[in-house]
């Protein structure tokens, strides 16, 4: 197994002093252990405090200096893309090249947030009476997610420190060698001292963190219920900013004149990489009857065929899952299904190995129970609406809002889907899957609240300030008061 080398803190590694060890799996190979940590609550107050004591300095820098710094980071990144893409492929199963594209984005988001920054924080519109800036937050705490280990993170934590914060960032506990290994680029470039920490551990070690008095914001990638918990423990610390992006249940709507080639390539690849372990992942077809019987024997015979594979094998689409958990998860909420009376067009089955799943897809009626659940597997439910009207109802029907695609030639059609259907990506003739650093990134409903990824990240890491000023020794005129002081009486 790989050295644990402790928590990343004010610059070093640090042995932690105490704690319960926790081993992270290979999924793809028996869940053999890839790599043991030290999940150490106390190590938390040490972040933190290095965070603080590092936070004016580094927001004194100004954003040239910041820009400096991370500019020194990403010069790093292919170097370390690698042993990162190797790390995430290890404890999480995710295929090699989505491995490799993921440990390469950390470049890709320092390039986009400063693209984006004058936009998205612009000066006071002509003619205020004064400036308009952007203070930083102070302490961040991002909380990542197993499924994107590291962009997840990365996404947050870079605004956040191009705006002038300190972070703390706790990996997921599935995936600590990740963590390990994206902290050691931070390392390498010589980043200044205490502004990125790292603390590893599980769900003791993410929330001594989140209610910590010393953190002035949140971004938390993960589950629903995860999320909601960290709502209640902030809940007596209202100045808190705490952002949760908190998955889907996409839908793809496919209309009668859809290119039925494009939508099912597009829904395949939606419902399968990451082994549809994405919150965009594609679960839900939405189809009119005119396109439907085509569609359903086309996505049928293609899930049929689609094999989960070694996903350290460059030809792999599908590894396993991420854990043993997420597989028996998945198996039993796919039979959730049928005892709601779910159809069954294509089964997952379990493989031999390590947590294999082959992909699956049931015919439903729409208003199932299960429906409301993220599977977090490749499972597609396929639905056939009575017309286009009834498939944007079914569309906009459910709990979650983060993504959706509509398939048809009419251009117009998108107005009509943008105006009933709610979702924080709205996609046209294109998977549910995939964002942009250059575009807002975030969900409706139960997927979330302050749009944390995307564009306008900037915004989530600053709170706007009014500064507004006069020349030395000026003296505002007011009449009233004028007439006031000069006829007063000693």
């Amino acid at each position: 197994m790989q050295t644990f080398r402790g928590n990343f803190i004010d610059g070093a590694f640090v042995p932690p002093a105490g704690g319960a060890p926790f081993t992270s799996r290979d999924p793809a190979r028996e869940s053999a252990p890839v790599f043991q940590a030290v999940s150490d609550p106390a190590a938390v107050d040490a972040a933190v405090a290095a965070a603080r004591a590092a936070a004016s300095g580094w927001r004194r820098r100004g954003l040239q200096g910041r820009k400096q710094a991370l500019l020194a980071l990403r010069a790093k990144v292919a170097e370390h893309a690698p042993r990162i893409a190797e790390a995430i492929t290890a404890e999480m199963g995710k295929a090699w090249d989505e491995s490799l594209v993921e440990a390469g984005s950390i470049a890709g988001k320092i390039d986009a947030v400063l693209a984006n920054l004058a936009h998205e924080l612009p000066p006071a519109a002509p003619g205020a009476p004064g400036e308009q800036r952007f203070h930083a937050m102070g302490v961040m705490a991002v909380v990542g997610p197993f499924n994107f280990p590291v962009h997840l993170c990365n996404t947050h934590l870079i605004p956040a420190l191009i705006t002038g914060n300190t972070v703390v960032m706790k990996p997921s506990e599935i995936t600590p060698l990740a963590g390990q290994r994206y902290a050691e680029l931070f390392e390498d470039a010589g980043f200044p001292a205490g502004v990125f920490n790292l603390v590893q551990g599980q769900g003791d070690v993410g929330a001594a963190l989140v209610a910590h008095v010393g953190v002035d914001g949140v971004i938390f990638t993960g589950s629903y219920a995860t999320g909601r918990r960290i709502r209640q423990a902030t809940f007596d610390q209202p100045h808190k900013m705490v952002s949760l992006e908190l998955g889907g249940r996409n839908p793809a709507v496919v209309l009668d004149d859809a290119d039925l080639e494009q939508a099912v390539r597009e829904i395949l690849l939606g419902a399968l990489l990451t082994t549809g372990q994405r919150c965009t992942a594609t679960s839900r077809v939405i189809a009119t009857p005119g396109v439907a019987p085509a569609l359903r024997e086309r996505l049928a015979d293609a899930l049929r065929r689609i094999q989960p594979g070694d996903p350290t094998d460059p030809k792999t689409l599908m590894g396993p899952l991420a854990t043993q958990d997420a597989q028996r998860r998945f198996l039993a909420l796919l039979a959730q299904a049928r005892a709601e009376g779910a159809k069954v067009l294509v089964e997952s089955e379990a493989r031999p190995g390590g947590a294999y799943v082959t992909a699956s897809l049931y015919e439903v009626e729409g208003t199932e129970g299960f429906l409301a659940e993220e599977l977090f597997g490749p499972h597609l439910d396929f639905e056939v609406a009575a017309d286009e009207a009834d498939a944007f109802a079914r569309a906009a029907r459910g709990p979650y809002g983060l993504s959706a695609s509509l398939f048809s030639a009419r251009p117009e059609t998108l107005d009509a889907f943008y105006d009933e259907v709610r979702a924080g990506v709205i996609n046209f003739n294109r998977s549910t899957n995939g964002a942009s650093g250059l575009l807002p990134f975030g969900g409706t409903g139960m997927s979330g609240n302050w749009r944390a990824g995307g564009s306008a990240s900037p915004r989530l890491s600053t709170y706007p300030v009014a500064v507004m000023q006069v020349p030395h020794g000026h003296v505002t005129a007011h009449p009233a008061l004028e007439a006031q002081l000069s006829g007063a009486e000693p």
